[in-house]
């Protein structure tokens, strides 16, 4: 059961991110948004890296959960970025 919850919230995440892909090629300051968004999000999760540790005491779970959860969250924004790029 929690594979589909995590597989549903990836799948989410994916169209997320083509949905911001798509917004950014409408208009250059829509781009500039969308990448100040993006340079957030990828500042947050490096961040979420290097305090792996500390950050999965706070949220309750443990490391291998929260690096997965990592994990897939850059297989998010790789299929976003992807989804932009030929589009």
């Amino acid at each position: 059961m929690r594979v589909m919850y995590l597989g549903n919230y990836f799948v989410a995440g994916c169209i997320a991110f083509s949905l911001l892909g798509w917004v950014a090629s409408l208009h250059p300051y829509a781009f500039r948004a969308v990448l100040c968004l993006l340079a957030a999000i990828v500042i947050g999760w490096g961040l979420s890296w290097l305090l792996d540790f500390s950050l999965s005491k706070l949220l309750k779970i443990s490391v291998a959960d929260l690096q997965a959860l990592l994990i897939s969250g850059l297989g998010m924004v790789l299929i976003g970025l992807g989804v932009f790029l030929c589009t």
